[in-house]
């Protein structure tokens, strides 16, 4: 059983600006700079999460389906891993599944937390917004945008001043703006 510790479950910045350009399915350089792309987050430091960063999801998908999570933990960052590396190739149903793991596993790893560890709240906040944020972005790509809606908005009430959130709900919006356009004026 191998070690790990709960200080070294950050997202990656590198990871989010990456996955946003794999979604656009543009340049990466020119992706990650625009302003209404859609991110994923996943752990660098989890199962698969350099596969991950280096874009190879199928591996990922390999690596993640051989592993078996002891911890609370460790479930909850390989199944937010594993709902990027599905969201990525597009296998909705497997994506679901994961993305609705990451967030129980998620939410239930903070309502575990002892009383004495009030101070990990926030942390631990961040984590399920992550799995929240990860949903909603699968959801909006499977044609379910009232479902990212309702993500989005948990993971806004999580974690208001983080920076995925930020950029989701603004990538989310700006979808919804361009949807209305495209509907043409209500009579």
């Amino acid at each position: 059983m191998g070690s790990y510790s709960r200080n070294s479950r950050e997202p990656s910045r590198a990871l989010r600006l990456g996955l946003a350009a794999v979604l656009l399915s543009g340049p990466v350089a020119y992706a990650a700079e625009q302003p209404h792309a859609f991110v994923l987050t996943a752990f660098s430091n989890g199962v698969a999460g350099g596969t991950i960063l280096a874009g190879d999801y199928q591996s990922a998908i390999k690596q993640l389906a051989g592993h078996v999570s002891e911890p609370l933990l460790e479930a909850s960052t390989a199944n937010t891993n594993r709902c990027v590396a599905y969201s990525m190739t597009k296998q909705w149903e497997a994506a679901r599944l994961a993305c609705d793991a990451a967030v129980r596993e998620a939410r239930d790893e903070r309502a575990n937390l002892p009383g004495w560890m009030e101070w990990a709240r926030k942390r631990h906040d961040d984590y399920v917004a992550v799995a929240y944020a990860n949903r909603a972005v699968m959801h909006w790509f499977a044609k379910d945008a009232s479902a990212a809606q309702l993500d989005l908005a948990k993971a806004e009430a999580l974690s208001p001043k983080a920076d995925f959130v930020a950029r989701n709900l603004e990538a989310l919006r700006a979808r919804n703006a361009l949807a209305q356009v495209a509907a043409g004026p209500q009579s």
